[in-house]
């Protein structure tokens, strides 16, 4: 068969795997050597799996997956191959074990209709597609584990085989005779070839192979880059032996990193909190009371100039990020002088977070622990490896984790409203690493523009600063936000930043707004006022209070484990960041030199209005 027709016929495992190349790979799969593997690969999931439930991906005959289920396993078999799983099915049978068996591909055949598993192997079957296949096929891997899910991946070594490659071998035993011919492309590091079988007096058969062989590196690149921890290398089925070079056989113990619950997700609804008894201080909604005018000035400005009409027209090809149309605006606003091309008006804060993401990659990703946590989040799944630190360690672990983003809110999540200089110091450290800084701050509007970290971005080249009409404006609803950075990371942003992400009312409205100057000065006054009877309030029942920066409409708590009660049993609902480092209540990736936190955190909303102080009084009543 020519190569041509090979291409563009079914990929080549489909056919391969039958009944010509199981005659041929039986002698090599001896029992002996099938025990063996059996015996690890037990060993292993019995001391690291978190359960029972067991997939064995590109399962064959069964020789992994029978021996399983007799070791009480449960067992899920797959394969692209029915004469094999024919096979499998038949050698459970007799050997009276149970098991499921299903044919799919997996490299096409997505997502795969099957349920959660404990754990995952696959013995010898890696390497049949493209790398990017590969790619998607171990992320798959990891939809289908439960959180912290179980991986073994055995894959043959190019760098042992590469000594011993030759272009044509024959085995031949009583009525069977293989004649392998191959060749191995070291650009495209694939081997591809063709086994002539010839059984008895039948007619000789040909069967054609495509596959790509790895390097260990580039195996544990791609299990890091879909989502993976890798736990231990062993070498030749034999726990706790390190590979060399001439390591035939190579295993990768992998773990499944947790996923982290994106921000939204803590408004998840319940019952209680639709309750009228519950008070909810997730959130301020009462902060308008003290912005209404400004706010309801903008409108009025935008609506009066052009109507809601001819505003939802707006279609600016020729300004795609709206730079030039906002850039008077914003520079009137911080006090400062910026160019159109420092500037990105986007779909508000998160919008731009998700842009953000991309130039995350290849990774890691370092961010502080408490922080916003969509950014990580994205990055991971787009196979950035991520790194909590502390705020403290920053410096430190930029230099030893050279990441390519640096994620930081300011302020932190207890109210740190750490100033330009600390900021400096930051960049500059990050900027010897080749590091990008992401500076979220949606949080610092409160504090006015003059407290900004904005005209930072004229010194630090490496430097986004990120501002949005949510917090304090109120103005969420109108999906807008802003990226400011230098003129050549501006660009960067804007290779994978969407255009015309602002739409053309809501920035009529935002940029009306924002020219009003600082419009917070009841809101802080107010705040200033209500947060110190907060704490207060809240130190009575025995909790650890951070009250942060006095601008802040939050406090943080820390409590016991089961601290939740406190709220509870008074009908309060809090946003919980969680026990641990990361954002609200998730683990993105590993930690870097970060002692886990035992008990949870928790961010509480100031309540502002007389009414919802009235009814935090009322709830708090017996604490005096």
């Amino acid at each position: 068969m020519s190569d041509a027709r090979r291409r563009n016929g079914p990929p080549w495992y489909l056919t391969f795997f039958g009944e010509d190349f199981w005659a041929v790979a039986d002698h090599e799969y001896a029992p002996e050597r099938t025990a063996a593997e059996t015996d690890y690969l037990a060993a292993v999931l019995g001391a690291s799996a978190p359960g029972r439930r067991v997939l064995d991906l590109g399962c064959g005959t069964g020789r992994h997956a029978v021996a399983l289920a007799a070791r009480e396993f449960g067992v899920t078999g797959v394969d692209a191959g029915g004469w094999a799983l024919e096979r499998a099915e038949a050698a459970a049978k007799a050997a009276g074990v149970r098991a499921d068996w299903l044919r799919l591909d997996l490299l096409r055949e997505l997502p795969w209709p099957i349920g959660e598993f404990d754990a995952v192997v696959c013995v010898q079957s890696f390497g049949w597609g493209s790398d990017a296949q590969q790619l998607r096929l171990l992320q798959e891997v990891r939809r289908v584990l439960v959180p912290g899910g179980l991986l073994i991946l055995d894959h043959s070594n190019v760098l042992a085989i590469a000594g011993n490659y030759v272009p044509e071998a024959t085995f031949e035993t009583e009525g069977l005779r293989a004649d392998f011919r191959r060749a191995y492309r070291v650009a495209s590091g694939r081997s591809t070839g063709e086994i002539e079988v010839r059984r008895g007096d039948a007619e000789p058969v040909v069967i054609h192979d495509d596959v790509r062989m790895y390097q260990p590196a580039e195996v544990h690149d791609l299990l890091t880059r879909a989502g993976f921890t890798v736990e231990r290398v062993d070498a030749d089925f034999a726990v706790g032996r390190e590979p060399a070079p001439t390591t035939r056989y190579v295993q990768f113990v992998a773990r499944s990193r947790a996923s982290t619950a994106a921000a939204i997700t803590a408004w998840k609804g319940t019952r209680e909190e639709t309750s009228p008894s519950t008070l909810d201080l997730r959130w301020s909604p009462d902060e308008i009371e003290f912005v209404r005018p400004w706010v309801d000035a903008a409108f009025r400005s935008a609506y009066d100039d052009g109507g809601l009409a001819e505003l939802s027209r707006a279609y600016p090809l020729s300004d795609p990020y709206s730079a030039d149309l906002a850039a008077p605006v914003l520079s009137g606003h911080f006090g400062l002088d910026l160019a159109p091309g420092t500037v990105t008006a986007g779909a508000g804060a998160t919008g731009l977070l998700h842009a953000c993401a991309a130039l995350a990659l290849p990774g890691p990703v370092l961010h502080v622990a408490g922080g916003h946590p969509d950014l990580p989040r994205w990055a991971a799944r787009l196979g950035a490896r991520t790194i909590t630190t502390r705020f403290e360690d920053l410096t430190a672990d930029l230099d030893r984790h050279t990441p390519s983003v640096l994620v930081l809110d300011r302020p932190t999540i207890t109210g740190d409203l750490f100033g330009r200089e600390r900021l400096a110091e930051i960049a500059e450290a990050a900027r010897a690493c080749g590091t990008t800084v992401v500076l979220d701050e949606a949080y610092a509007v409160y504090a006015g523009p003059g407290a900004s970290c904005v005209p930072a971005v004229a010194e630090h080249p490496n430097l986004i600063v990120l501002r949005s009409m949510s917090k304090g404006y109120c103005c969420g609803g109108l999906r807008v936000g802003f990226a400011f950075a230098a003129a050549e990371s501006t660009q960067r942003l804007r290779e994978i930043a969407p255009p015309l992400g602002a739409g053309g009312a809501g920035l009529a409205v935002a940029l009306r707004l924002l020219a009003q100057g600082d419009v917070f000065g009841a809101l802080r006054t107010r705040i200033a006022e209500v947060k110190p009877v907060v704490a207060r309030t809240l130190r009575r029942t025995g909790l650890k209070v951070t009250e942060g920066a006095d601008c802040l409409p939050w406090v943080t708590v820390e409590g016991e484990r089961d601290a939740n009660l406190v709220w509870e049993g008074r009908g309060v609902r809090v946003k919980e960041i969680g026990a641990g480092e990361a954002g609200f209540g998730g683990r993105p990736g590993e930690v870097a030199g970060v002692g886990r936190r035992d008990s949870p955190l928790y961010k509480i909303a100031v309540p502002l209005s007389e009414a919802r102080l009235t009814a935090f009084r009322d709830a708090f009543a017996d604490a005096g």
